[in-house]
């Protein structure tokens, strides 16, 4: 997703940004806090890949400490996201975040160190390459296709250039009439011409590409996934790589898309109580095409649903998944986790 909205919770458990007085490196404490009950983050039993994250879109956490948190949770890679036009007054070019990027990760390295000095941070846990594998997609979102123009288009192609950018995304369709922001869907036709042409940008220079879609609430007929499926085989799929974020949707829909050849992005959302569907198809999807995502800062995990999302959430939204698929297929939980990070490492690198 690519919106803003206020935050609707506290993040960490000791916080200088809620006005507490401690030493800078308590950041990385890895215990979050929901209404006075705290949640420890799982020590993955393999590094994780947050394939898809809003490093501009947070409403209270600072980027560079959610980098050095992700690093002392043990994600070992990491792709955020550029919007040319969601993103206009946060990041006006590429080049622009290419520098913004850079100086979060120099912070977050330089936070990662000192919380390793001060002994907060386990050191058998931590994933000090992350800082190394951090990287970007360029595109625009569905709520952006109205604005997408020729000069638009070109900052897109112009940001492929960039050694950290690594493909085209978050492109796609939305029908959803978004109520908490007012947000209407723009045509469905001017939706699909741009995804269209986003899409065969990414074939071109063959990048991978990550796809939005969202039907709108109670479309059983699922139109935005149903009219996504004919731009894929219309225009093609990269052979670096197609990706279905954050997915929300059920088994045969998983199917029907991984047939076609795309990879399934699960994130927060599939640990929702209401959302058995979801981890279904994440049982059911084969290991060589999933991946694990935050989408933050929306979606975080259960138990912290509702909280602002970070990258080390990863963290919850991994071990959840991959232990409830083990008990439906007899799995080894850190196959799972092995194939999802196999899976990051070869389509963004």
């Amino acid at each position: 997703m690519s919106k803003r909205k206020g935050s609707t919770g506290q993040i960490a458990l000791v916080e200088t940004r809620a006005g507490l007085d401690v030493p800078s490196e308590r950041h990385l404490e890895l215990t979050y806090l929901k209404k006075g009950v705290p949640t420890e983050l799982p020590a993955p039993a393999r590094p994780l890949a947050d394939t898809h994250a809003h490093l501009m879109s947070f409403w209270k956490v600072e980027p560079a400490y959610a980098l050095a948190r992700a690093a002392a949770a043990g994600v070992g890679a990491l792709t955020t996201i550029w919007d040319p036009v969601a993103d206009v007054r946060v990041a006006a070019t590429a080049a622009t975040f290419h520098e913004q990027l850079l100086g979060w990760i120099a912070e977050a390295r330089e936070q990662l160190a000192q919380g390793i000095r001060a002994g907060v941070v386990d050191e058998r846990r931590a994933e000090p390459k992350l800082f190394e594998r951090i990287g970007y997609l360029a595109g625009v979102h569905p709520y952006g296709a109205p604005d997408y123009t020729d000069a638009v288009h070109e900052q897109v192609v112009e940001a492929l250039s960039d050694p950290l950018c690594r493909g085209v995304g978050e492109i796609g369709l939305d029908y959803h009439f978004d109520a908490d922001d007012d947000i209407e869907a723009a045509p469905h036709d001017m939706q699909m011409d741009v995804m269209a042409r986003q899409l065969e940008l990414a074939c071109t220079r063959n990048v991978p590409v990550e796809l939005h879609l969202r039907n709108d609430a109670g479309d059983e007929t699922r139109e935005a996934h149903a009219d996504a499926y004919r731009v894929l085989t219309e225009v093609g799929l990269p052979q670096a790589g197609c990706v279905l974020h954050c997915f929300g949707e059920d088994r045969a829909t998983m199917e029907r898309f991984v047939e076609l050849g795309c990879s399934i992005a699960y994130g927060g959302a599939a640990t929702f109580k209401s959302n058995e569907a979801v981890r279904e198809a994440f049982a059911a999807t084969p290991l060589d095409r999933i991946l694990f995502e935050t989408d933050c800062p929306y979606m975080a995990p259960e138990p912290l649903r509702g909280m602002e999302c970070e990258p080390a959430l990863i963290a919850l939204t991994a071990d959840a998944l991959a232990r409830d698929r083990a008990e439906r297929t007899g799995e080894d939980p850190a196959r799972i986790l092995q194939a999802a990070w196999e899976n990051a490492r070869t389509m963004l690198g």
